[in-house]
């Protein structure tokens, strides 16, 4: 019985590409009802996922010997607040935009002000000259960085135009090919799902 979720994942697969190729009434009805069944599964897998979330810091409480039990009541007690508040209320009304503006934005602003520091320090570690291949990195980001100090850039405008082209030349080439890798990744991997040689959906 493991071909039949294979057959159904290619089966709609196939339906939702040719969509893309072909203007049918009847072929884009039925991709638009694929489309909208992957939304209610999104939704019933973000349900799943915030259930495990909640049962394994209930475990983790429970247990009481494990580190971070405290930060796992804190967890629980804000998932059920919030849960609560978003059902009687609503997610438009002004208990939960209360919670977004006063509690969720200065945590998200906190946590990308930490991030910093940490990119901060890997980009140290990593951009160490020891080859050819950093060195031309390290001087790279040395000229970017000099060009967008304005101190710099009232004495000279040297580092801004240098800056420019490293950005818009060899970092820019740098981009397009790492997007041409993702896309052809993605294209191989959904061909492989499409003819079954991988099959995440039934193991």
């Amino acid at each position: 019985m493991r071909w039949i979720p294979t057959a159904i994942a290619i089966g709609v697969g196939i339906v939702t590409l040719l969509t893309f190729f072909f203007q049918l009434p009847e072929l884009n009805a039925i991709g638009m009802a694929f489309k909208e069944w992957t939304i209610v599964l999104t939704a019933f897998a973000l349900l799943l996922g915030l259930g495990n979330l909640l049962l394994v810091h209930f475990q983790r409480i429970v247990r009481r010997n494990e580190s971070g039990a405290g930060y796992s009541v804190i967890v629980l007690l804000t998932a059920v607040a919030v849960s609560i508040i978003g059902l009687l209320f609503g997610l438009s009304d002004f208990p939960m935009t209360l919670i977004f503006k006063y509690v969720y934005e200065p945590l998200a602003g906190a946590f990308f002000a930490l991030t910093a520091f940490f990119l901060a320090t890997a980009a140290y570690r990593s951009m160490r000259a020891r080859s050819l291949e950093t060195s031309l990195m390290l001087l790279a980001a040395l000229i970017v960085f000099l060009g967008q100090t304005p101190l710099v850039n009232t004495l000279t405008d040297w580092f801004v135009n240098a800056k420019e082209w490293i950005l818009s030349v060899p970092s820019e080439a740098g981009v397009r090919g790492i997007l041409l890798g993702v896309a052809l990744g993605t294209i191989a991997t959904g061909l492989r799902l499409l003819v079954a040689m991988d099959r995440p959906y039934s193991e």
